[in-house]
């Protein structure tokens, strides 16, 4: 089982960056680190960070080559990034995550959302988590004709996902597992 997770970094990092990406970040960010982990119980899962510094990087790639790297990042080159990401996985994905402030979300996933359907795979698992604002704009009924399984996290403050939804998306990944 394919599942990718998608989420941006965290102001509160680490002292070193000779750690993974993953590492680096602190925080309420380890919440994300701690449900990967879970996850990887169920198949190759992936993590993906954003962040106006780097881009898009794997959580396995090392902080100190991609925070050092020399490459300057504009905001419009890091959404772009990050769509191309987002559409790549969402291709082969059995459970895509995303997980985002909400002008993150709004000017990726909700401007390629289309897209995102189009290629998604049927009756795979999509996790959103966003403000009601961004979420709202999204044709989530275009995933379920797919038979896709549809949670999302209406997102209040810094909490990246709800106690109640992550509990809903391991059980999700669960059944599908068996």
């Amino acid at each position: 089982m394919e599942i990718n997770i998608f989420v941006e970094g965290s102001n509160t990092t680490a002292n070193s960056k000779n750690i993974p990406v993953e590492d680096y970040y602190q925080g309420l960010f380890r919440s994300i680190s701690s449900l990967k982990g879970e996850l990887s119980n169920y198949g190759e899962t992936n993590l993906y960070v954003f962040s106006d510094d780097f881009g898009v990087a794997k959580g396995s790639e090392m902080a100190d080559s991609v925070l050092t790297s020399g490459q300057s990042i504009n905001s419009a080159t890091m959404v772009d990034n990050a769509q191309e990401c987002l559409r790549d996985a969402a291709a082969s994905a059995d459970v895509m995550i995303i997980l985002l402030s909400t002008n993150l979300f709004k000017n990726t996933v909700n401007q390629i959302w289309n897209e995102l359907v189009s290629v998604a795979t049927p009756e795979s698992i999509w996790c959103l988590g966003a403000a009601q604002s961004a979420l709202s704009d999204l044709d989530l009924h275009a995933l379920e004709k797919k038979e896709c399984t549809v949670l999302t996290y209406q997102r209040v403050g810094v909490a990246r996902l709800g106690k109640e939804t992550r509990s809903e998306l391991l059980e999700a990944v669960r059944q599908k597992s068996r």
